[in-house]
């Protein structure tokens, strides 16, 4: 491990757009800092103002304890060869990611990353976690590919420590599968619903009301048909009011049923009225004085302010995720060659 320094390299600023059915507008400003590594980071978790963690290619998990000023890069042992795209933080001391590669997948640290113990291992053939997602401090979802028809879906009850397999779920149709683009194919609450989205030949969401036992699927108006197609992205304001994001993501500059709304809790799903400018990779919600949605990807990113019926461009930054800090018009992006960035908006 090694301690990293903050250097701020460029500032980057860019106008505001407007919604027209609520009139508010929203600036936005990236500021890059300084990470020393080239891994690719879509792991990402934002504690709170001051403890942010990523995670992503060769093994590598950051860890900055003072909102992104210093960064510690942490090498898991015996992971270098793997990419985690997921993670999930407690606080500095407490993270989980999970990996595309195994035997080994889930790995824990409670020491800021000095050591990591094996919290998952499992040697069926073609497991590759995409997402993980905690509803609270003790039960949190995963998911992989499928594997005999199914999504591979496992959950915990104890933060981690053991796991299961969900055996209950909808088959999945031929060429379905979900995406680790931002380890946000997955939304969970503390209520114990719980939502997956899919994409490739299909694009749905399955959606849990008990914690994640037992699953049904919805369809959705997002485009499908092809591997790189489909649902990137699903975020939940409320039990019943949540969105999805994508596209294609080898044809970013298209934007046909990119996005969608629903305010039934996920079964059933309308196209947004006004669609994001390109794909997007990630969507999250952002609260304080003023609420709104983000969404981001690798060619730009946009916002509304109406649940995802209509999205605002914002500029042509590009990142394959974000993370909000909770209760305030800040947070954080993570991309390609080790790239963080924090986030701030000026919402009026």
């Amino acid at each position: 491990m090694k301690l990293v320094y903050f250097i701020p390299i460029v500032v980057l600023f860019f106008c505001f757009g407007c919604n027209s059915n609520s009139g508010t507008s929203v600036e936005v400003q990236f500021t890059d800092l300084k990470t020393n590594t080239s891994a690719s980071l879509r792991g990402l978790h934002v504690v709170d103002e001051n403890v942010v963690w990523a995670s992503g290619s060769d093994g590598i998990v950051l860890l900055s304890k003072d909102g992104g000023e210093t960064w510690k890069v942490n090498e898991v042992p015996g992971a270098e060869a793997n990419d985690f795209r997921s993670i999930y933080a407690w606080d500095e001391k407490c993270a989980m990611v999970f990996g595309v590669a195994g035997p080994e997948f889930g790995y824990k640290t409670e020491d800021g990353g000095n050591s990591w113990e094996v919290v998952f291992r499992d040697t069926t053939q073609a497991l590759f976690f995409n997402s993980l997602k905690f509803a609270d401090a003790k039960n949190g979802l995963a998911v992989s590919d499928p594997i005999d028809g199914k999504f591979f879906v496992l959950r915990t009850e104890d933060g981690g420590e053991s796991w299961e397999r969900v055996t209950e779920l909808p088959p999945v149709e031929d060429g379905e599968a979900n995406f680790a683009a931002s380890n946000t194919c997955i939304d969970y609450l503390p209520s114990g619903k719980a939502w997956i989205a899919s994409g490739g030949k299909a694009a749905r969401v399955f959606y849990s009301g008990d914690f994640g036992k037992s699953w049904e699927v919805a369809k959705t108006p997002m485009i499908r048909g092809i591997a790189s197609s489909g649902i990137f992205s699903v975020s939940f304001k409320s039990e019943r009011e949540g969105m999805i994001v994508g596209g294609i993501y080898d044809q970013p500059e298209i934007n046909t049923n990119c996005a969608a709304y629903t305010f039934d809790g996920g079964k059933t799903w309308l196209p947004a009225v006004t669609m994001p400018k390109e794909y997007r990779s990630c969507v999250q919600q952002v609260s304080a004085e003023k609420s709104f949605a983000f969404a981001i990807g690798k060619t730009g990113c946009d916002f509304s302010t109406d649940n995802g019926i209509n999205w605002q461009f914002l500029n042509e930054t590009g990142f394959y995720t974000f993370r909000a800090v909770n209760g305030q018009l800040q947070g954080f992006a993570a991309g390609a060659d080790g790239k963080i960035s924090k986030v701030n908006f000026i919402a009026r």
